[in-house]
């Protein structure tokens, strides 16, 4: 009877230091992120670079200074402010304390911050805001450590989405296009398949089409199939309204963007005949083009 009670006593006092340690924890995250929050607002630029994640500048002094003069330039006629409104989660994962926090950031909107402790919450260093849109997997690239766990409060898609990794078959997909023609890698197996994700909201995605069009017209005698999912666009304004301004000769096709893990525009996957990603390039440019036609000879 007096051993149960001693191994009680020893877990009574082991749960309540369990208890205290993440009450000191919270409170020096809460505590040393309001102190970030105070520089930014104040435009104390230096100091809250001291504050960010050392990934952000590669731990280099010398980039650190250019990283600092980056923000200088950003904030130079900036009014919008931080406001902290609460501690989300805590954990540890290996040997860091890891804090999610939800803060107000331009026009109001919820963001989110990362804070990491190497040290067992002496020193928290924290990412940048994090919109509430943010994708768990680019996070991972930036935060490579993060626990997973953080992914249910800050993206619930996370490992749901379809991805395009160079070298991988891509998954399946059955698109129906704007005028109701069904389109299915299936069907297209054998073809090179270019995809062009993309928007009407998009200012150079809307540049590049006209260049895009002359690649279609260069390769309309080959094995090539032109698709361009369309994020988050109005069917009807596309049709009606922009395609009599911008005609677009590719196959456009409407999709979800929070079904894709692609969140730069323009975005070109440009598949093989076996449905293998053999190059992905994003953004727009002369040189882009360029790569997407020498890409497209190459898998041909």
């Amino acid at each position: 009877m007096g051993k149960i009670r001693y191994t009680l006593i020893i877990m009574s006092f082991l749960i309540g230091f369990s208890v205290l340690g993440q009450a000191d924890y919270r409170t020096s995250a809460s505590t040393q992120i309001q102190q970030m929050i105070d520089v930014y607002n104040n435009r104390d630029i230096p100091r809250y670079v001291d504050f960010l994640l050392p990934a952000y500048y590669g731990n280099d002094q010398k980039v650190k200074m250019d990283f600092i003069e980056i923000w200088r330039k950003i904030l130079k006629n900036d009014t919008d402010n931080f406001e902290f409104k609460k501690l989300m989660k805590l954990t540890h994962s290996g040997d860091q304390v890891q804090a999610l926090f939800q803060i107000n950031f331009r026009d109001k909107r919820k963001s989110y911050i990362i804070g990491i402790s190497d040290n067992e919450g002496k020193i928290w260093k924290f990412s940048q805001p994090l919109s509430e849109d943010a994708q768990f997997d680019k996070i991972l690239k930036s935060i490579p450590t993060l626990d997973h766990s953080f992914a249910k409060l800050i993206d619930p898609n996370f490992n749901n989405r379809i991805n395009y990794n160079i070298g991988e078959e891509i998954s399946p997909f059955n698109y129906t296009d704007i005028y109701g023609n069904e389109i299915s890698s299936q069907a297209l197996k054998g073809n090179v398949i270019v995809l062009n994700f993309w928007g009407t909201w998009c200012a150079p995605c809307i540049k590049e089409i006209p260049e895009l069009n002359e690649l279609v017209e260069k390769f309309k005698n080959e094995n090539v199939s032109f698709i361009a999912p369309a994020v988050n666009t109005n069917k009807n304004m596309l049709v009606k309204n922009f395609l009599t301004k911008h005609p677009f000769l590719y196959d456009i096709v409407i999709v979800e963007g929070n079904n894709y893990s692609v969140t730069t525009f323009p975005t070109h996957i440009i598949i093989n005949q076996k449905n293998e990603v053999v190059d992905i390039i994003e953004g727009y440019s002369k040189a882009n083009t360029e790569e997407l036609e020498k890409t497209i000879k190459q898998t041909l």
